[in-house]
C-alpha cells in the first residue's frame, strides 16, 4: 500500500495546474482596540483571527520562474468582548511572470480586497455618541474595496540595450455612507465621508547595461488621479494628471550589497471644476533607495527610503508629500535553519498643502520568532507597536499587540 505524502493533500497537481491550499489561525492581544488617544482611555480585547484560502499555479513546478498564479484568502476576525467589530475580509491575487532569456521579460499582478474593518491613522473614522450627551468617540466599521494592478514588459533590443512599459492602477472605493460625525459650534451632528481615489500611472524607458551588474534607466511617466465623492451634500473634488521622470540604477552593488536608486521630479496639475474649484499645480522631487545587505549567511537586512507626491482619501483637492523609511532584519538561529528572528520598523510622514499645513506622522514597528516545523507547518510569535501622531492633536493614538500564530500550507 503507498503511503500518502503531505504534498498529496497540501499541493495537488490537477494536470498542469498545483493546487495550494493554505490556512492560519492567530490569537492576538490587542490594548487599543477602537484607537483611542490616551486621555480618551483605551480598551483592550483578544482577537482571533481564522484565514483558509486556495492557490493555483501554474509552471513547472512550485518555484518555478515562469508561472502564473491565482490565490483566493478569507480572513474572519472574532472579538471577545466587543464582538459588533466582528467582521469577514477578502483578498484575491494574480501573479504572472515570465521570462524568455535574452528577448524579453513580463511580469505583472494584480490584488482586489473587500474589507469591513477599523480605519487606521488619516483613514480613521467616528462617531460620536450624542444621544449620551459625552464627547467620547468610537471608531466604526467601514466597507471598501481596494485594487492594486501592476504590469511591466522589457524588450531587449541588445546585450546591452533595452526598452520597456509600465502601467500601474490603485484605488479605494469606500461605501456611500457617513464615516464620521463631527459637531458644528451650534452641536449639531454633521456626516462626513471618505473620498475614492483612483491613480492610474503609466511610464515608458529605456535601459542600458553600464556595468557588468549595474543597469541604468531613463524613464517618462503620465498618469492621472480619479476623484468620487461618496456624500452629495460634500460636493466634487477635481481630478488631477501628473506627469515627469526620472533615471535609477539597479544591480548587484558589490557581493552582499544589491538594490535600486532613483531620482526624478514630478508635476501635479488640478483640474477646474465648473464652479471654479480647483486648479493649481504642484512640483516635487521624488526619490526612492531600495537596498539589500548580506551581513552573512544568517543575517540579512533592507533599508527602503521613498520620497513622492499624491492626493489623500481625506482632502483629494491637495497635494500631499509622503515620505517612507522602512528597515527589515532577519536572522536564522541555530544551524537547522528552522528557527527564525525577525525586526521591522516603517516611519512614514505626511505633509499636507494646505492652509493649516497639515502633518501626518506613523511609526510602526514590529519583532517577532518563528519556528518552522517543515515545509508545510509553521508557528510564530510577534509584538508589533504602532503610534500615529498629528498636528492636528485630536485623533492621536499608540496601540501595543502581541499576536501567536500558526499556519499550514505551502
Amino acid at each position: 500500500m503507498q503511503g500518502i505524502e503531505p504534498e498529496d493533500i497540501l499541493a495537488p497537481i490537477v494536470g498542469p495546474v498545483v493546487v495550494l491550499p493554505h490556512v492560519s489561525l492567530s490569537e492576538r492581544y490587542d490594548d487599543n482596540v477602537f484607537l483611542m488617544s490616551d486621555e480618551q482611555g483605551k480598551i483592550d480585547d483578544l482577537v482571533t483571527t481564522l484565514s483558509p484560502g486556495i492557490g493555483l499555479q501554474f509552471g513547472e513546478n512550485i518555484l518555478d520562474s515562469n508561472y502564473i498564479g491565482l490565490d483566493y484568502t478569507m480572513s474572519q476576525q472574532w472579538y471577545a468582548e466587543h464582538d459588533e467589530l466582528d467582521s469577514d475580509n477578502h483578498a484575491l491575487t494574480f501573479a504572472i511572470n515570465y521570462l524568455k532569456e535574452g528577448k524579453f521579460t513580463f511580469t505583472g499582478g494584480d490584488m482586489i480586497r473587500l474589507d469591513n474593518a477599523l480605519l487606521k491613522g488619516r483613514e480613521r473614522s467616528y462617531f460620536t455618541d450624542l444621544d449620551e450627551g459625552t464627547p467620547e468617540t468610537r471608531s466604526i466599521l467601514i466597507e471598501r474595496k481596494s485594487f492594486n494592478d501592476r504590469y511591466r514588459f522589457e524588450y531587449t533590443i541588445s546585450p546591452k540595450t533595452s526598452v520597456y512599459a509600465a502601467t500601474s492602477y490603485n484605488a479605494s472605493d469606500y461605501s456611500e455612507e457617513p464615516h464620521y460625525y463631527y459637531q458644528d459650534v451650534f452641536g449639531t451632528r454633521i456626516p462626513y465621508s471618505y473620498f475614492d481615489v483612483a491613480n492610474w500611472n503609466n511610464t515608458v524607458g529605456f535601459g542600458w547595461q553600464a556595468f557588468a551588474k549595474i543597469k541604468l534607466y531613463g524613464s517618462f511617466f503620465y498618469g492621472i488621479s480619479m476623484v468620487e465623492t461618496n456624500l452629495e451634500r460634500m460636493g466634487e473634488r477635481p481630478d488631477s494628471d501628473f506627469f515627469g521622470g526620472h533615471i535609477s540604477a539597479v544591480g548587484d552593488f558589490s557581493e552582499k550589497l544589491k538594490g535600486k536608486v532613483q531620482v526624478g521630479y514630478q508635476t501635479r496639475q488640478f483640474d477646474r471644476l465648473s464652479n471654479g474649484y480647483g486648479g493649481g499645480s504642484h512640483g516635487l522631487p521624488i526619490f526612492e533607495a531600495e537596498v539589500d545587505y548580506d551581513f552573512t549567511e544568517k543575517r540579512t537586512a533592507s533599508l527602503t527610503y521613498r520620497h513622492g507626491g499624491n492626493v489623500s482619501i481625506e482632502s483629494p483637492d491637495s497635494a500631499v508629500t509622503s515620505d517612507y523609511i522602512i528597515l527589515e532584519v532577519t536572522q536564522q538561529i541555530g544551524t537547522t535553519g528552522k528557527l527564525s528572528a525577525n525586526f521591522g520598523t516603517t516611519y512614514e510622514l505626511d505633509t499636507y498643502e494646505t492652509r493649516d499645513a497639515r502633518e501626518y506622522q506613523y511609526l510602526r514597528m514590529n519583532a517577532g520568532v518563528s519556528y518552522s516545523f517543515n515545509q508545510w507547518l509553521r508557528s510564530s510569535l510577534r509584538y508589533d507597536f504602532e503610534m500615529f501622531d498629528s498636528s492636528e492633536g485630536n485623533i492621536d493614538y499608540n496601540v501595543n499587540r502581541v499576536m501567536l500564530g500558526l499556519s499550514v500550507g505551502y
